[in-house]
Order: structure tokens, then sequence, then C-alpha cells
């Protein structure tokens, strides 16, 4: 006769304990990959907007916008992903293959994203001094241009990105902003004075100054290979309220001669306050921000136009390279800004909400 055998208690106990363990494991969501909550495509359809954020605050942001579905997907994306603030003043980005460069400003930090997930490639990097605007110089190498003090020679500093780390910083002029990669230099705008200073990617240092007008702030190369210089102008003002006006010069826009050393044509505004100069797809029509408007002409031109293209102030201005749309930011400062955008006629197309100060677009 067969007998049933009992478990003795104990072991029975110990047995549903340790299948329980096994259970909690298995569902455990630490244990699971965690799956992207992006996935972009480098495909041109993606827009990151940059929001500064308010000053003195980490409140910086992307807003990541579609223009396949034409809509904003997320207005905080880089906590929608990290989980954390990005960072204080968010100045500009630069695109590296599948990184983005964050410079944060008022943070003195450059923040590494993969731009398909839009995760944090480790913390953000340290030892700048107000970071401006950012270029891919060479091979494994980005420029990053910092002020350091407000009204002494600024820098420019050298990160290896194979290291994320700076390996050495350029003497330049005071208040140094955009740069430009062309004719194998790389051209920094020094805008709290006249000048442009030529940095040799190979040697890493300033071979060259040249002399333009005063303010210089961006630069683009045009298609026949020139370089065109925005100088926005300078005003000085008192050092005690109620802080009155010194001095001020107009604005100009400059062109380098084919040997990019000295201006061979320089067109001058009726005052100061140009900045924001942009090139089209074809590199033959420049645009700028003047008065509250946007100006549009063509690199073969030796007048500046008389008639705005678009008659709005905007904060943040840059040109689609896909299709030459315009995109326009508004930026009240105490409440969320919008962009706009246009066709290259200057007929607008749309806008949308996006986070606090857009000052900057970046294609993706």
């Amino acid at each position: 006769m067969l007998h049933a055998h009992r478990l003795n208690p104990f072991l029975t106990r110990l047995f549903l304990a340790g299948a329980g363990v096994l259970a909690l494991a298995s569902c455990d969501p630490d244990q699971e990959e965690t799956k992207p909550i992006y996935n972009l495509s480098k495909d041109g359809s993606n827009v990151f907007v940059l929001n500064e954020g308010q000053y003195g605050t980490p409140n910086g942001e992307i807003s990541l916008f579609s223009k396949t579905s034409r809509e904003v997907r997320d207005n905080n994306a880089f906590r929608t992903v990290n989980q954390r603030d990005l960072g204080d003043v968010v100045q500009s980005m630069l695109v590296v293959g599948e990184q983005g460069y964050v410079v944060l400003n008022n943070s003195k930090k450059v923040q590494v994203l993969n731009l398909k997930t839009l995760q944090a490639q480790g913390d953000a990097i340290e030892g700048f001094e107000q970071p401006r605007y950012a270029i891919s110089a060479a091979t494994d190498k980005v420029y990053v241009t910092e002020w350091v003090v407000t009204g002494q020679p600024g820098r420019v500093a050298v990160l290896d990105t194979r290291t994320n780390k700076i390996t050495k910083t350029i003497p330049v002029g005071r208040q140094p902003e955009r740069l430009l990669l062309a004719n194998g230099k790389v051209y920094v705008a020094n805008s709290n004075e006249n000048t442009i200073s030529v940095i040799n990617p190979t040697t890493d240092a300033v071979e060259a100054t040249i002399t333009v007008q005063d303010g210089p702030n961006s630069l683009e190369q045009d298609q026949a290979g020139a370089i065109w210089v925005l100088c926005g102008g300078i005003t000085r003002y008192g050092s005690t309220a109620p802080y009155p006006v010194l001095s001020s010069t107009p604005a100009s826009l400059v062109k380098l001669n084919s040997t990019a050393t000295a201006a061979s044509l320089t067109l001058p505004f009726a005052r100061g306050g140009a900045s924001g100069l942009r090139i089209n797809t074809a590199k033959n029509q420049l645009y700028y921000r003047f008065g509250g408007a946007v100006y549009r002409m063509n690199t073969s031109d030796v007048v500046l136009p008389a008639t705005p293209l678009i008659r709005r102030a905007f904060y943040g201005l840059d040109i689609d390279p896909t299709d030459n749309t315009i995109y326009g930011s508004v930026a009240p400062y105490t409440t969320t800004g919008k962009f706009i955008r246009y066709q290259p006629t200057g007929v607008a197309i749309d806008s949308f909400n996006v986070g606090l100060l857009p000052n900057g677009f970046v294609f993706y």
C-alpha cells in the first residue's frame, strides 16, 4: 500500500518564502532593462528649442519639436529623461554626430547629451567661465568661447571630446561670441571690441587678428567662400545710476576679402543693435535682426535692404537647413515664450508655446 509523504512544516515555509523572493526579484523594476523614452532619428525632422530659463536658477530646458507631427512633444525634455535640472541659462548647443554639447552659461558648464535619447552622458563638464558658443574645430576637438570677466579679454576653451576634458585655453579679445570654421581656420567674433581672432586648429593658437567694425557678434561663409561679419556696434554706459550713455557706435555688415585678412566691403547701419547673422542652405542669402525686424539680402548685394522681410522682434532667429523655413522666438521674460515659423517669403506658417526665454534652435 502506497502512503502519501508529508513535508516538514518548517521546510514548507522555507520553500514558500524562497519562491516569494524569486517572484519579487523577477518583477523588480530595477532588474529590468530601462527603455529609452525617446529614440530620435537624425533625419532633419527634430528641432531642439533652447530655453534659457530664469537667470540664477537651474531651470533652463530643451523643448522637443517634431516637424513631422507639427507639435511640441515635450517642453521639459531633459528633465523628463534625466529626472534632474539641466542648468542655469541654456546659451547654445553644438551637434557633433549624435552628441549634443549644451553650453550652460551661468552654470559655467557644458552638458553632453545623446541626441537620440536625450540621455545625459555623465555629469556636466566643469571649468568654464561664462561660456557662450561652441564649434567642432577638428577631429575629437570642440572650441568653446568664454567671456571670463566682462570688460576683460576672453578666451576659447579647447575640449577633448574623447575625454570630455579641457586641455587648453586660448586668449582672444573681449567677450568672444560666435565662431566660424572656414578655410581650415576658426574665426572668433570678439563682441566688446572691433576684432576677429583667427585660430589655427593645428597649433591651438591665434595666428592673426582681423580689424573690423565695433561689436562683431556673428559670422557666416557664403557660397563663394567669402566671410561675412555682423557687427552690432558698441554702447558704453556710465558706472553709476542712472548709467548714462557715454558713447555709441553704429552697426555694420562687413565682408572680408578673398584671403579673409581685411574688409573688402563695409555696409553701415543707421544705428547699433544688429545681431544674429544667418545664411540659407544655398549660402547665397543672409538674414539678420535689426530694429525690431528681420532682414534678408543676397550675398551679391552691395547695399543693405531697406525693407524688412518680417516686421517682428525676435529673441532668437534661425534658418532650417532642410527647407529654409525661418524660425523666430518670442521671449516675454516673465512668462513662457513661443516660436513662430515662416516660409522663406516671410509668410507666417504656425506658432508653438515653449519654455522660458527661448533663444535658439538646433535642427537634427
